[in-house]
């Protein structure tokens, strides 16, 4: 997990917030414990997670942002890395382009329901698998705090 934090600092550093979308105020970041962004490539959706990230100034290991096609998935699993980030004191867990990782909707809700404190946001650009996942989520019922937000 040390090598996915050595990457995502470097990019929250170089992340620009001298323009900043509006649309980063639509979506209740604080409220959600549970966020899918869904949108064509190219469309923002990295540049707007790292920029809520470099916003909201979160502590050093209580956010990390990894993409979904790291190396660091070839031998470890997404739950294994959320409940690892817990256990350190994270509180934020963003996925960049989760549908290109097998299984993420079942590991997300695992991880939705076994820690409580955990905030996990996440994206991805292949809506044909966005969608047919989503019933894994969704069935979280009522009391779940989960949006869906397309990027324009």
């Amino acid at each position: 997990m040390e090598a996915l934090f050595t990457k995502y600092l470097p990019k929250l550093q170089r992340t620009s917030t001298e323009f900043v979308r509006d649309f980063i105020c639509q979506i209740d970041w604080e409220r959600n414990r549970l966020i899918g962004i869904k949108g064509a490539r190219g469309a923002g959706k990295t540049t707007l997670v790292l920029q809520y990230l470099k916003q909201t100034a979160l502590p050093t290991g209580q956010s990390l942002y990894v993409s979904s096609d790291d190396l660091y998935f070839s031998a470890h699993g997404l739950y294994d890395l959320g409940e690892a980030l817990v256990r350190t004191g994270g509180r934020l867990l963003v996925l960049d382009e989760v549908d290109r990782y097998a299984n993420w909707s079942q590991e997300i809700k695992n991880l939705y329901d076994d820690f409580p404190d955990l905030r996990i946001a996440f994206t991805g650009s292949s809506i044909m698998h966005l969608e047919r996942s989503k019933g894994d989520l969704s069935r979280r019922g009522s009391h779940v705090s989960f949006t869906w937000a397309l990027v324009p």
